[in-house]
This record gives C-alpha cells, structure tokens and sequence, in this order.
C-alpha cells in the first residue's frame, strides 16, 4: 500500500514539474517574447511633450482638423480655438508614442489600399513649435479579430499590427474633439441653487446642518435626494451636441424663459440658460459663455423641476441669522 501510495507521488511530481518546464521555458524564449523584446519604436525619436500641433484628415481628406498647443491647453484651432478634450488628445499622444514594431502585416505597397493605411485610411501629422515634423502616419482599419489595427509610417511601406481600436482614437468626428464640459465644480460646494421657468421661480439654500430648505415660491423643507439629483447632474454637465453658430433668438435664447443658477461657497454662480426645444432636445448655453449647446430633454427636465416635486413632507426648521434672507438674482459666471 505505502508502495504504490509512493508512486502516485512521484507520479504527481514528475507531472507538476514537467508543467514548470513548460511554462517557465528555461531554456529559451518563445518565438512570440523574442519578438516583443526585440521590437523598437515605430517612431523612435518622439517626443509627446513636444508636440505642438495635430493635424488629422479623415478618409481621402475629406475632413481636416487641426489641434493645437497654446500655454499648455490643447485647442481645436480649426473651429475657431475652441477647447479640447485634452484627455482625447492626451491619449492620441500616448498611442503615438507606445506604438512598436512587434508584428509586420506587409511590406508591399501595392497592399496599402488593402488595409487602409493610405489616402482612404486616417492620416496624422504631428509637429512641434518649429513645424518640425514629430511623426507622419496613416491609421487604417481594424484586424479580422477587431482588437488591433493596421499602422503605417508615412515614410515607409512597411504595415504593422498596433493594439487598440485606433481609427476610434485618430477619427473623432468634426465636432468631437472639442471639450464636452458645460460645468465642472464639486456639488458639495453648491449652497443655492435658483430655478426659474415659465409657471414659477425656486429658490433652495442649504442651512447650516448641511440640509436643503425652500425658501421660493413658499418656505418649506427640501427633497435632499430630488436637489441632490440636481447638483450631481450640474456639476458635472456635458454636451450632448454642439449647436451651429446663430443667432440666440433663433434658439430662443435671448431672452430665456427657463434657467437654473447654482451659487458656490465662493460666491460665484453657475448659469445655465435653457432654449427651445426640437425633436426632444433643447438649446442652452451658459450665461457667460458664448458656445451654444444641444441637451437631451429628460436631462433639461432633471434640472428644471417644479416646486412640488422638490418639496419635502418634513416640517422647515425655524431659520436663523442671515440664512433665510439671502436672495438670488441669477447672475454670474467664472
């Protein structure tokens, strides 16, 4: 019995080290290690930080868009300096600068079409202050497998596999690779928040025990959750769209009818102006910005709310000093 207990054993060691043979390979590297070890940099000399200008046209140049570096911001020079979305950039510059020569697809130039590393493909121009040129290269289609994509240096024929979806990363669309913010502050620093709309206007303020009170169109305890709701959305609002340039009586926008105003501890304020609505979206736009843009209704409605459904069932508690007195007027900006 303790015999043939003892050859299990052996038995079960032999097996386990043969696996740590395998796996640990120790005398040699994969074919597939080699290749990842030995490959360089598709664009050896460059440098993200220097990095002055982007430019990227679509498929056949049907699209060009051109961004730009001023005092450390990037801006989409091509629609009128308008921020970036300096993430979307950032990301664009770290692909460039990781991309490697790991697995080579083609070297015929005949084949370029093929994956799409040329005129019908995405082409990107970086340079740096100077004009200088960082890196040139076309970004074709994905892999049969969809997770990688086909990349060429502008400068040669040779067609190599990168990792990501990266016509999603180069081809953002016209409009996309501007920044999508509206308003971007912490809620907890919200201490007023003003509604205004065609039937009434709300005024809430948060008392000293951090709880929200109504003090407009009657005096009662707020709905934390519903005001909550509305400081999580502001806070944080994105376009869903941008707006073509016109006049803001066209969007009806000169003179709004609707807006909500959110008061920071500061003393600054956050104005945002709600427009008229089409096929379930409304133009709006900040009080102090000229940017006019497209917001779903539901989210419009999110911020927007009538006095009862913000109202809470639980008694106000008696004010004292100057917090009932404060009084809103909607304006400001940063």
């Amino acid at each position: 019995m303790k015999t043939k207990q003892l050859l299990v054993l052996v038995g079960v060691l032999v097996v386990l080290g043969l696996l740590v043979f395998i796996l640990e390979n120790p005398f040699g590297k994969s074919e597939e290690q080699k290749k990842v070890e030995e490959a360089k940099l598709l664009f050896p000399f460059f440098n993200k930080e220097n990095a002055a200008k982007i430019e990227i046209l679509t498929a056949f140049g049907t699209t060009t868009t051109t961004l730009a570096k001023q005092n450390n911001q990037w801006l989409v020079e091509s629609m009128d300096n308008y921020p970036a979305d300096q993430k979307a950039v950032e990301e664009l510059l770290d692909k460039v600068a990781e991309m490697k020569t790991i697995q080579r697809a083609s070297s015929n130039p005949e084949k370029q079409s093929v994956f799409q590393v040329d005129s019908s493909g995405v082409e990107a121009k970086l340079t740096d202050t100077g004009g200088n040129l960082l890196a040139h290269l076309f970004v074709g289609k994905t892999t049969p497998e969809i997770f990688d994509s086909y990349v060429r240096a502008a400068d040669s024929n040779d067609v190599y596999i990168i990792s990501g979806h990266l016509k999603t990363t180069f081809d953002k669309g016209y409009r996309s690779w501007r920044d999508r913010t509206i308003f971007a502050f912490l809620k907890e620093d919200v201490t007023h928040l003003t509604i205004k709309s065609e039937e009434e206007e709300i005024e809430l303020q948060i008392d000293a025990a951090g709880e929200w009170q109504m003090l407009k169109p009657i005096v009662s305890a707020a709905d934390g959750t519903e005001v909550e709701t509305i400081t999580d959305l502001m806070s944080s609002l994105e376009t869903d769209d941008f707006a073509e340039s016109k006049a803001l009586s066209e969007y009806e926008l000169g003179a709004s009818k609707a807006s909500i105003t959110a008061t920071l501890k500061d003393g600054s304020a956050r104005t945002l102006l709600i427009g008229k609505e089409e096929s379930g979206t409304h133009y709006v736009k900040r009080e102090d910005k000229a940017q006019i843009f497209e917001l779903n209704k539901g989210r419009v409605d999110k911020l927007i709310k009538k006095s009862v459904d913000l109202k809470s069932e639980t008694p106000v508690a008696e004010s004292e000093g100057e917090g009932a007195s404060v009084t809103l007027d909607g304006e400001g900006g940063e």
